[in-house]
């Protein structure tokens, strides 16, 4: 799995799981594993990560807390 990948996989894990805490409910037809994600979606997500990385805007392997 690229870095890319992964770190769309964690954010969109993380978005479904904090979604609620910040009085937002996602739609149910989003609110899936992220192996069940369509392709087109995914592939979206994992493209916008890329230019992210490829920007320097994240980075790989970097951890941040961010409670604010």
């Amino acid at each position: 799995m690229s870095a890319a990948e992964s770190i769309a996989r964690r954010f969109h894990e993380a978005y479904e799981q904090l979604a609620p805490n910040h009085g937002y409910e996602t739609r149910e037809a989003s609110r899936k594993p992220w192996s069940d994600v369509p392709d087109n979606n995914k592939n979206l997500m994992i493209a916008v990560v890329a230019r992210l990385l490829e920007e320097g805007v994240v980075r790989p392997g970097e951890k941040e807390n961010h409670h604010g």
